[in-house]
């Protein structure tokens, strides 16, 4: 494969492995952000029942409030130390319990959520490396997987030509033998007729000729039909190989097609842009608003010239911001 063209597919390779680590961080953050959420509104939950009166739990709870509502919890059963087996007091061990145990599994969402944050931010930071890294893209990067394609693809209908008018080696071979077969035979019964005087010595003779040629001819035949049939396995295996490199070119060719596709895009906006600005529209108006100001001055009565304005409405943008609407 040319060398621009293995650029390219190792850039698309790493950047496709990039997307993917992003997508797997983003959806990972996701799910930890869920869990930390619902394990804090649990904690908020708890926090708030079991507070003293005279403390306002916030939503969601602070560590310090939570923090404040376990002391308060402690100190209670602290005093109630001396009635151990009373219902009241193993409600406040409950609850107790049911905070702390909740406030740790808080914690430890909070650091997994930590953890798959920077590994979503090291991703995103990973592919924004691939971006800035990625070839040229430009029609002719395109073009270059084209023409391979089709050298590629000239190859593999030569190849299938080339196959399809090979003779049939199999059946030729079968009929040389077949004729041999037959001349044997031949020999055979002349043998057998000389025998019984039957027929003279110059027949059989060359009845013996006919059959080694016969045999020379059909064992020519099948090595003749061997070598072809290790040409076409050679030439059907060159095709199968050409095709697979086929399939992965195709691959690329919409991989660096969408990547020119992009860049073509960002360039045509981008340049709709700087020529909306360069055109100086609202130089224009301006000018246009002070000659009518200047008119309605001396105008007579009942004439009067309002102000122009241009109100420009941009379909979405796809490679950059830019506002719906520009006034002038």
């Amino acid at each position: 494969m040319h060398n621009d063209l293995t650029t390219w597919k190792t850039w698309l390779e790493q950047h496709q492995q990039a997307q993917k680590a992003v997508s797997t961080a983003t959806v990972k953050a996701s799910e930890a952000r869920h869990q930390m959420e619902t394990a804090e509104r649990h904690l908020t939950y708890l926090t708030r029942q079991d507070r003293p009166y005279d403390l306002t739990v916030a939503d969601p709870a602070t560590p310090e409030q939570v923090q404040k509502v376990m002391e308060h919890l402690a100190k209670k059963l602290e005093r109630s130390a001396t009635q151990r087996d009373d219902p009241s007091r193993l409600e406040l061990q409950r609850a107790w319990n049911d905070l702390k145990h909740t406030r740790s599994r808080f914690e430890e969402a909070q650091a997994v959520y930590a953890e798959c944050g920077e590994a979503q931010a090291q991703a995103e930071k990973e592919l924004a490396t691939a971006l800035k890294a990625r070839p040229e893209a430009s029609p002719q990067a395109l073009e270059a997987v084209n023409q391979v394609m089709n050298a590629h693809q000239q190859r593999i209908d030569k190849i299938t030509g080339t196959v399809a008018a090979m003779k049939d080696s199999d059946s030729i071979a079968a009929d040389l033998e077949a004729q041999a077969r037959s001349a044997a035979e031949e020999v055979e019964r002349l043998e057998a007729s000389a025998l019984l005087g039957e027929v003279d010595e110059a027949a059989k003779g060359q009845a013996t000729t006919t059959l080694a040629k016969a045999r020379k001819a059909a064992e020519k035949a099948a090595e003749q039909a061997e070598k072809q049939a290790s040409a076409r396995r050679g030439l059907e295996k060159m095709r199968n190989d050409l095709q697979a490199e086929l399939t992965e070119l195709e691959s690329l060719q919409s991989g660096v097609g969408y990547e020119v596709g992009k860049a073509a895009i960002a360039k045509a906006e981008r340049d709709l842009l700087e020529a909306i600005e360069v055109a100086g529209l609202q130089d224009r108006v301006t000018a246009i608003n002070a000659a009518r100001n200047e008119a309605n001055l001396y105008a007579p009565e009942g004439t009067a010239y309002s102000d122009a304005h241009i109100e420009l409405k941009l379909s979405q943008f796809y490679t950059m911001e830019a506002p719906e609407q520009l006034e002038y």
